[in-house]
């Protein structure tokens, strides 16, 4: 009787260190290899992570002009419709600056380079993810990329929401407005759609949501956040 008991003790402590360890490689920690600092073109200095053979960006793209200050195609006023010139600069504080994908190329510093959607699905590769090629939202790994830099990826990715025009039905309306702040984070990659002009793949992450959506979208229609990558050196 004495020798059951045991048995079943040992059994149970088995089974216990087994769904533990189950449970720790579920929720795997990723770290960075290395981490340092970088500056974009305007003089602004950033902190960058290095994940798998890249180099990441750790903060928002803030270089160019703010996007409370453009002006539209003829001048005759600012650009993005926004609360008060207060409110627009602590979102811009907050979140980083906002991009047309044009405008994501043209700021990148040298050494850098905007990530391509197979630079995207190296990094989700890296923190775990199985089915990078999927389109629409994929399980996993969002929670790892907004994680800070305390025991974490370091990423820190936003979830800054994105300017876009309002209604977005054609290249004429010039109404540009912030949208769903704190709900979403948008962030351009360089690759274009090879089967319609004028669209590029993107990477959304959603506030509670442990998924990363991979679609196409509108070049036109759209201003998203921006971070550079480059080559561990």
């Amino acid at each position: 009787m004495k020798n059951k008991i045991l048995f079943f003790v040992a059994l149970v402590c088995v089974t216990f260190v087994f769904q533990a360890c189950h449970d720790d490689e579920s929720e795997p920690v990723v770290v960075p290899s290395q981490t340092g600092t970088m500056t974009d073109k305007d003089g602004n200095s950033y902190h960058w992570v290095r994940l798998g053979d890249l180099d990441w960006m750790a903060e928002n793209l803030r270089a160019g002009t703010p996007f409370y200050e453009q002006m539209t195609a003829d001048s005759s006023g600012y650009l993005v419709q926004y609360g008060t010139l207060e409110e627009a600069a602590n979102m811009l504080n907050s979140y980083g600056n906002y991009y047309t994908y044009a405008q994501a190329l043209e700021n990148c510093p040298d050494g850098w380079r905007l990530p391509t959607d197979d630079d995207w699905k190296t990094l989700e590769r890296t923190l775990g993810m199985k089915h990078v090629d999927d389109e629409g939202w994929r399980d996993g790994v969002a929670d790892l990329l907004v994680q800070t830099a305390e025991g974490g990826t370091g990423l820190g990715l936003k979830y800054g929401g994105e300017l876009c025009k309002w209604g977005y039905g054609s290249q004429t309306d010039s109404i540009v407005k912030p949208y769903r702040q704190e709900e979403f984070g948008l962030y351009w990659t360089a690759t274009k759609d090879t089967t319609q002009e004028e669209r590029v793949w993107y990477r959304r992450i959603m506030n509670g949501l442990n998924k990363v959506e991979r679609r196409k979208m509108a070049t036109f229609a759209h201003y998203l956040s921006v971070r550079y990558v480059r080559d561990a050196k």
